[in-house]
């Protein structure tokens, strides 16, 4: 099963996370969100989306539980950047400010992006 705080990242597989939202508190029913890993995600981005489905199943199987009673599959082809720069954010211009922020600077994922912008506010608040 999932430990707390409700997520984990199997190192191995095409499970790049899974998070269970009643352990995490957002969910008062079992609830869990599966996310494909960037090299699982081009692979079968062309292919059956519920066949891609199956596989994802069948590969959390080990921390689901129980049976899954509903299921459903999105894509989102431009979910994750594939090459995050180091910097936090980038200026483009000075002034007026124009500041880029996200995802993909410092790293994937929404905790990246929260820093990226908190980057960007205080180098537009500083005038960097």
């Amino acid at each position: 099963l999932v430990p707390p705080p409700g997520s984990l990242s199997p190192v191995t597989g095409p499970i790049a996370r899974l998070t269970d939202s009643r352990l995490k508190g957002i969910s008062a029913v079992p609830a869990v969100t599966l996310q494909a890993t960037p090299g699982f995600s081009l692979e079968h981005w062309d292919l059956d989306r519920l066949e891609s489905g199956r596989i994802l199943l069948e590969a959390a199987t080990p921390w689901l539980g129980s049976a899954v009673r509903t299921w459903q599959i999105h894509g989102w082809r431009y979910g994750r950047p594939r090459a995050p720069l180091a910097c936090r954010h980038l200026v483009a211009h000075a002034s007026p400010a124009l500041v880029f922020a996200g995802d993909a600077f410092g790293g994937p994922g929404v905790d990246a992006a929260a820093g990226s912008g908190a980057a960007a506010a205080a180098a537009i608040l500083c005038g960097r």
